[in-house]
Formats: structure tokens, C-alpha cells, sequence
């Protein structure tokens, strides 16, 4: 079975442990890198997390 590198841990994974969204594009990311890199991105942007998602921001935001 093939697997793919995740890009930010370096680990190894089958096709279905990968963020779907990422393979898509052509990168490869872990699940569990995913989730760190969309929370680390959302406290960027919003650090009190006065919004509930990256839509919500990008309707009410700034």
C-alpha cells in the first residue's frame, strides 16, 4: 500500500490518514497536523476566539 509524507511531521501515512483538503491540492498533511496548523492559524487571527469558524470571520471579521 502506497503512503505519503506528511509535510510538516515527515511521518508516514496511508491515503485515508491524510486531510482530505490538503491531498486535493497536491500537499500532504496528516490529520492530526491539520488540526494543530487550522488552530494555530485560527489563533492567529482571532486569539480571543470571538468568532466560530474561518466563515465567520471572513463574514463578520475583519
Amino acid at each position: 500500500m502506497k503512503k505519503y509524507e506528511c509535510e510538516n511531521c515527515g511521518e508516514k501515512f496511508k491515503k485515508e490518514e491524510l486531510c482530505s483538503d490538503s491531498f486535493k491540492e497536491g500537499t500532504y498533511y496528516c490529520r492530526s497536523c491539520s488540526d494543530e496548523l487550522m488552530d494555530a492559524g485560527w489563533n492567529a487571527v482571532d486569539p480571543d476566539h470571538n468568532f466560530d469558524s474561518f466563515s465567520d470571520w471572513d463574514e463578520h471579521g475583519h
